[in-house]
């Protein structure tokens, strides 16, 4: 009895404090967001005065948890909330462990070797590193990305083992700069089971080619994705083979190194 009164006391002294609440709001409103907007959008889509959502987006753009664009007057998030958002979801600095392994991949081939952890309905970049390639690719982490888009999503599909008609309807949901034929996409996931790495070559992004491989836990859920990124058209189909192998060869030595044996 007298333990339940002392949470029950534990429970009343906890008080929310409004102006977090507010800023945490304002912060999701700029994660979920899907294109800039000015102090007005974001009051109206929080509920609150346009007043203390300016003060509120002052405040976090000089914390660099927003970014302000001068020009066109608007908000996005900045790179503190993905500093901490990255942190989040690599608590065990998977990244680091895995980053020689990625230097590897990227010095080899002179590719942008990135390290993706796949959410419930998102693919969020933990790091990426870089070719010395005079032209190379430059990948922010923190980055999002739907789950099924890409090479990435590829290797998703096939170890989820859903149906043509949900994966169908998966893909056509997503915005695709060249959108995959259905029944091509399906072989190329197919094709997974047996190679081991998918492909996409200018679907997700024209003049962007990307070959990834699954990271599978002991468990035997897909937790992350290793993908090298390049140019449409730099390499030929028995070179982009030999990055794929070498893609997968990958993710099983970084298995090992994120504690993932099975």
């Amino acid at each position: 009895m007298n333990g339940t009164r002392k949470e029950a006391r534990k429970e009343a002294r906890i008080v929310k404090v409004n102006s977090v609440a507010q800023a945490l709001a304002v912060l999701r409103r700029l994660a979920t967001s899907h294109r800039p907007e000015g102090v007005s959008a974001i009051a109206r889509g929080v509920g609150m005065s346009p007043s203390s959502c300016f003060n509120i987006l002052k405040t976090l753009t000089a914390e660099d948890f927003a970014q302000f664009d001068s020009e066109q007057k608007t908000y996005t998030l900045g790179s503190g909330a993905v500093d901490l958002a990255v942190a989040a979801l690599d608590p065990e600095a998977g990244f680091v462990r895995a980053r020689p392994i990625m230097e590897t991949i990227a010095r080899d081939f002179g590719v942008t070797c990135g390290l993706w952890h796949r959410s419930v309905e998102r693919l969020i970049l933990l790091g990426a590193v870089e070719s010395h390639e005079i032209a190379r690719i430059r990948l922010s982490p923190g980055v999002r990305l739907p789950t099924m888009i890409g090479a990435m999503g590829r290797c998703i599909a096939a170890h989820l083992r859903i149906t043509d008609e949900q994966l169908a309807k998966a893909i056509t949901a997503i915005k695709w700069d060249d959108p995959p034929k259905l029944k091509r996409y399906l072989s190329e996931v197919r094709a997974v089971a047996n190679d081991g790495f998918a492909i996409d070559d200018g679907n997700f992004l024209k003049g962007i080619t990307t070959v990834a491989a699954p990271i599978i836990h002991r468990d035997g859920t897909l937790t992350h994705c290793l993908a090298a990124t390049t140019f449409k058209g730099r390499f030929e189909p028995e070179q982009l083979r030999k990055l794929g192998i070498a893609v997968k060869k990958a993710c099983e030595a970084a298995s090992h190194l994120l504690g993932n044996v099975r």
